[in-house]
């Protein structure tokens, strides 16, 4: 269990934490620790929230003597990067790794903070080992692309096991990966994805060790083959006769739960093709879907067309599910006040719920063993020096 590893909560993007402490040399560690204070005098109540966004006119309003000049010198002197609410993080990074010091009273830079100041890749390194970042992205590198929930138990494995809490754990990895978008060694993918970035893969090559390289080549080799299944499959849905594509449609929202799942003739629909229901607790919902195997763009006339015919269907909302992509137009009047809700499913991620619904596609496991040095380093029960 690497309890050494990851240790820093609220972990901050490595500009910020930089930007904080190139300012905080000469600053009295009481004057800090005053204007900590004075922010958490006025948090506020979960009904009663303040609002800490607008440094430039809550440090003026809430603030008063040496707290206000330091909040205006750490707000001022970063350039408005870094917001004297939220050094929490940055200043428990600092004290973990003791990149500043007490000299006297007052903060000072170490050497080991002046060369994170400096940016220097060595020391950097160091702090993306213990710190998990490194982890993170040999985790990653097993992925096309992976949602945090998805990815966390392959990060807390190349931690070494972590016996903290699943929600502790997420929110770890959560400000991690926000380190990782910041530096362009991740990237985000609509919103809820993250994928390794060119120059992630080329920071890892960089600095793994030898065994981890030699993991990573067989989560690269297994992420390539799952990316050529996958080119596959939408070649093949690209393919498909368009009544069986409406009955593989049934069939995967059969897997996700829908009941009573059902293709409408081929005429005399209005355009519906699946009709299904879906359970809410003890409320039944009627769903009606249209299908579209295309690949190209479907505008906003089809999501009005499908809203316009759920009374003829008795359903309260509906779905529109195509191979390609959805306009701009299309997406706006998806979610709309006062009307009824039409849910849009593109081309890859239709191919992303055939995937983890399994509809179209077997798993395979192939074993692979990792040694337990430890276990062979354990003296035998029983077995004394004189044996």
């Amino acid at each position: 269990m690497s309890l050494n590893k990851a240790r820093t909560p609220w972990f901050p993007t490595y500009a910020y934490a930089a930007a904080l402490y190139s300012v905080l040399p000469g600053v009295a560690l009481s004057t800090l620790r005053a204007l900590d204070q004075a922010i958490a005098a006025q948090m506020g109540t979960a009904a009663n929230p303040v609002d800490w966004s607008r440094p430039d006119e809550w440090i003026q309003q809430r603030l008063t003597g040496d707290v206000r000049d330091l909040a205006l010198h750490i707000w001022q002197g970063t350039g408005g990067l870094v917001n004297p609410r939220y050094t929490a993080g940055s200043m428990m990074l600092a004290r973990t790794h003791a990149l500043v010091q007490d000299a006297g009273g007052v903060y000072a830079l170490t050497t080991a903070g002046e060369a994170f100041v400096a940016k220097d890749g060595d020391l950097i390194q160091v702090l993306d080992e213990s710190e998990g970042l490194l982890q993170a992205l040999v985790a990653l590198s097993g992925f096309e692309t992976v949602t945090r929930k998805d990815l966390l138990p392959e990060w807390v494995e190349a931690l070494g096991g972590d016996s903290r809490s699943e929600n502790t754990l997420s929110g770890l990895l959560y400000d991690r990966l926000v380190n990782l978008v910041d530096r362009d060694l991740v990237e985000r993918v609509g919103g809820k994805k993250y994928r390794l970035t060119a120059s992630g893969r080329v920071y890892i090559e960089r600095v793994q060790p030898r065994e981890v390289s030699q993991r990573r080549r067989l989560d690269e080799a297994a992420r390539e083959y799952r990316a050529q299944q996958r080119a596959q499959l939408r070649e093949l849905l690209g393919k498909m006769h368009p009544y069986r594509f409406e009955h593989l449609i049934r069939e995967l929202l059969a897997e996700m739960g829908y009941e009573d799942t059902t293709v409408t003739q081929q005429s005399g629909d209005k355009g519906i093709d699946v009709v299904a229901t879906a359970k809410f607790g003890i409320t039944t919902v009627k769903e009606v879907v249209q299908v579209k195997r295309v690949a190209g763009t479907t505008g906003r006339p089809v999501i009005d067309q499908l809203r316009g015919v759920l009374p003829l269907h008795g359903a309260i909302r509906g779905t529109v599910i195509t191979l390609g992509t959805f306009a701009a137009g299309a997406k706006d009047v998806a979610v709309f006040v006062g009307a009824a809700p039409i849910t849009l499913i593109d081309g890859e991620t239709l191919i992303d719920l055939l995937i983890e619904h399994e509809v179209g596609v077997v798993p395979r496991t192939v074993p692979v063993y990792d040694v337990d040095e430890a276990f062979f380093s354990e003296e035998a029960p029983g077995v004394d020096d004189a044996g």
